[in-house]
């Protein structure tokens, strides 16, 4: 299993759903991924240090991320329950994550492509629902290739494969 992988990918959601997507959320709230567990192939926490030092509460009501090689999905996390950060708070939030591995055999097909750098046929999709106040922004891209993904944060196929059980 890629445990970096499942960390990276849900730490990145979290983190791109806040990028600019809402001057609210680009000023007032800050993400810093800081720590994860996993529960075998069926789940993960992961524990992020969240500063809301605006007016409005924060929640992420849901969340999806899913990783696709060659059109097939070979791993997809889920947000289990509804996560909220009180206005004007700082501290370790944990967001309790379902995982789904439809096919083992190519997600260890997947890691020895990342091993290579080869992420040519490999895409990510996300949606999230976040809420703050009484605003409701939704967020998401299908399809997106795994490495415009990764771009976006400065990573490298090879980073999503460190810490790999």
């Amino acid at each position: 299993m890629l445990k970096r992988l499942h960390i990276l990918c849900l730490a990145l959601l979290a983190a791109a759903t806040l990028g600019g997507c809402h001057r609210y959320l680009a000023r007032e709230v800050r993400i810093v991924p800081k720590d994860v567990e996993t529960y075998g192939s069926a789940g993960v926490d992961v524990t992020l240090h969240v500063a809301n030092r605006g007016g409005r509460p924060l929640r992420f009501e849901a969340a999806v991320l899913s990783l696709a090689y060659d059109g097939g999905e070979v791993l997809r996390a889920t947000l289990r329950d509804t996560v909220t950060v009180a206005s004007g708070w700082e501290g370790d939030v944990r967001m309790r994550c379902r995982l789904r591995v439809p096919d083992r055999a190519a997600l260890y097909a997947v890691q020895r492509k990342l091993q290579r750098a080869e992420t040519q046929r490999m895409t990510v999709s996300f949606a999230l629902r976040l809420r703050v106040g009484d605003a409701v922004k939704k967020i998401g891209r299908r399809r997106m290739p795994l490495s415009d993904f990764l771009n976006t944060f400065g990573l490298r196929p090879e980073d999503l494969l460190t810490d790999s059980e």
